[in-house]
């Protein structure tokens, strides 16, 4: 079967994956049976359900509107959900984004994800395709998004996936990596587990491991680091799981505020405001994307800069400072409760010979 056939069926199954969940969700809740979360999710399935209106051009070289349904990869809409929409042409497009998001993040949240994508897609123009990956379980709070256990899960899944969009695209089509928040540390570990787009792209870090402070200890070649940290962006500014990408001296730190005029009217500050239309932060995304990198224009304030208060002071400074202390400690109650490899080869040994302390793989599943 030729790969635009496949691709075709792949959208049919997960189209009738989310048919069935519909179906299935429509009848507890018309037998009064459903939960709240199942209504929830049926609002979600029959979203993920409904045609988006994307301009064609007809016959005679008119640009009309059309509807078409949404294109999925993969979904899950089981539990927490998973999907991976891709918005444009993959086979055609000269230019890929494949977009990763962070924390927080579900089915249920899946829509603004896309549209997120849609926008970076918009930005980079003209024969560009961008496929929104969701392919894991995001963190849903910051206890959980302490721990890197979620990205280092992900890493290799994402890195097999950028293997498979290889194999899809056009030859001397570019993909680039976009990734956001906790979705960076997604994205460096697939970049260490073999993926090599073309570009990566992250946003809003909370860095990436305490050992890693340029983009040569994890980025190889041909890839290219390409940053961007917003003014009051607490998140980067804890370097919670490591120093903050956005200073590294062989990446390309890109400006969120247009720096050729006086008064951006599009303002980008804090964590989630990286991709608003018009602002300089995704203008830059889009030109990353479509590979125009002379036009990218670049920054290297500091924290202590961005976060100026009254009287000379600075919060991002102290917060840095407050963070590290507190990821240390967070490290050591890890270091200490994780059981060794001795420890756990033993407890393995034991539940394989049939000595099992009667906790059950279900319960070990619920403390993770």
């Amino acid at each position: 079967m030729p790969e635009s056939d496949q691709l075709a069926e792949r959208f049919r199954a997960n189209h009738a994956v989310l048919v069935a969940a519909r179906d299935r969700l429509q009848a507890a809740v018309d037998g009064g049976t459903a939960s709240d979360d199942q209504r929830k999710r049926l609002d979600t399935v029959k979203e993920l359900l409904t045609p988006v209106t994307v301009s064609d051009v007809d016959a005679e070289g008119n640009v009309v509107e059309v509807q078409r349904p949404r294109q999925f990869l993969k979904v899950d809409p089981e539990g927490q959900g998973r999907a991976v929409e891709v918005l444009g042409d993959l086979q055609a497009a000269k230019n890929i984004a494949v977009l990763v998001p962070g924390m927080g993040n579900s089915l249920d949240t899946f829509r603004g994800q896309s549209d997120r994508g849609d926008l970076i897609k918009q930005e980079a123009g003209p024969g560009t395709a961008v496929v929104v990956w969701l392919d894991y379980d995001s963190p849903q709070g910051l206890v959980q998004a302490a721990s890197k256990d979620a990205a280092i899960e992900a890493g290799p899944r994402l890195a097999e996936f950028l293997n498979e969009v290889d194999e899809l695209k056009a030859e001397d089509a570019d993909v680039s990596l976009v990734a956001h928040s906790y979705g960076t540390e997604v994205a460096a570990q697939a970049v260490m587990a073999g993926a090599r787009p073309k570009r990566l792209v992250m946003t809003g870090s909370p860095g990436i491991a305490k050992y890693v402070d340029e983009a040569a200890d994890f980025v190889q070649p041909p890839t290219r680091l390409y940053t961007e940290r917003a003014p009051g962006d607490y998140v980067s500014y804890t370097e919670w799981h490591g120093p903050d990408p956005a200073n590294f001296s062989d990446a390309i730190r890109m400006a969120t505020s247009d720096p050729r005029v006086g008064d951006d009217p599009v303002s980008v500050h804090w964590h989630n405001e990286y991709y608003r239309p018009n602002s300089e932060s995704l203008r830059n995304i889009g030109r990353v994307v479509r590979g125009d990198l002379m036009s990218i224009t670049t920054t290297n304030t500091s924290r202590s800069a961005e976060t100026k208060l009254l009287l000379g002071t600075s919060w991002g400074g102290p917060l840095n400072a407050v963070a590290g202390a507190a990821s240390k400690v967070y490290d050591g109650v890890v270091a200490l409760t994780k059981p060794s490899k001795e420890s756990a080869g033993a407890a393995a040994g034991q539940t394989a010979s049939g000595r099992s302390n009667g906790a059950g793989r279900g319960s070990e599943g619920r403390q993770r």
